[in-house]
């Protein structure tokens, strides 16, 4: 089993924008009620199955800032912070990127909701628990020139994405994050068909592939929770890598790949990872070990 530190099977010339990494959507959400959770791991778990790339938002619940879906609240901040700090130091050879940022305004009806993280408040945080003086990778003109190799020699653990620059040492690299309501809320199978033309696009950056659907009445359950859903479109999540795999121009843009559930078991990071072996982006002498260690489960 490799799904730890499978990073350090890639090699140095890769680029991170060419790297195939497994990423969860709305990553602290696990502990939420039904209607919001999204995972069930905590961000160790996700770390140790295989996750690279974090979808974090946040609020503040009486002048705590906490993780939250919407309108429901997960845990403390300081508490998400302390474990990822653990996974980064965990191992040498993995990288992550933190996509932070507060929960974007909903309206409800008639109602209107704003969520708020004081970025000073945050940026005490991360300083205190991910030293980012010594492991944010910020010293980089353009995301899409950044080398598996340039990260290396650099010793930074991870990658702080938000769009404004509201954090100290966040960064407002370019990031693709396609999403239609409408396609991300058809039935399983013609979602699959429908969210593959994604890769059709022209960019230039990350690339975040959103594989969760949303509630809407035009999937095959309707209005249900995440884990429901989830469960109707887990039985196609190999025909969407299928579709990826055969398709050379849309495998060559494949980047973070990003879902619910990720640590339900192993299936969606394995067919995820599998996806570098196609790009040619592993040692070519660790090929069978990372080919036999993702086998292991």
């Amino acid at each position: 089993m490799i799904y730890k530190n499978w990073m350090s099977y890639i090699k140095d010339d890769v680029k991170l924008c060419n790297v195939v990494i497994p990423g969860a959507h709305n990553t602290g959400s696990y502990g939420m009620k039904k209607i919001a959770c999204c995972q069930d791991g905590n961000l160790v778990q996700q770390f140790n199955y295989g996750i690279r790339y974090y979808c974090m938002r946040l609020d503040t619940v009486d002048g705590q800032i906490v993780q939250c879906h919407g309108l429901m609240k997960g845990e403390p901040f300081e508490r998400s912070l302390i474990m990822l700090r653990r996974a980064i130091l965990s191992t040498n050879s993995e990288f992550i990127i933190i996509d932070l940022r507060e929960y974007y305004p909903q309206q409800l009806g008639p109602f209107h909701f704003k969520f708020h993280a004081d970025p000073e408040a945050v940026d005490k945080l991360i300083e205190k628990y991910l030293e980012p003086e010594k492991y944010a990778l910020t010293d980089f003109k353009n995301i899409a020139d950044i080398t598996m190799g340039d990260i290396r020699r650099s010793g930074k653990k991870y990658l702080l994405i938000n769009h404004e620059e509201a954090y100290k040492y966040s960064v407002n690299c370019e990031i693709e994050a396609p999403w239609d309501k409408k396609i991300h809320g058809l039935k399983a199978k013609n979602f699959i068909k429908e969210a593959i033309n994604f890769l059709d696009k022209d960019y230039s950056g990350l690339f975040w592939f959103q594989t969760q659907q949303t509630p809407n009445l035009g999937t095959d359950i309707g209005f249900k929770t995440p884990r429901k859903l989830d469960k109707s479109l887990r039985p196609h999540f190999t025909e969407l890598i299928a579709e990826i795999a055969k398709d050379p121009k849309r495998l060559l843009k494949t980047n973070i790949i990003a879902g619910d559930f990720m640590t339900e078991d192993y299936m969606k990071v394995k067919e995820i990872l599998n996806l570098n072996l196609l790009k040619n982006n592993v040692i070519e002498s660790l090929k069978e070990e990372y080919r036999k260690g993702l086998a292991v489960v």
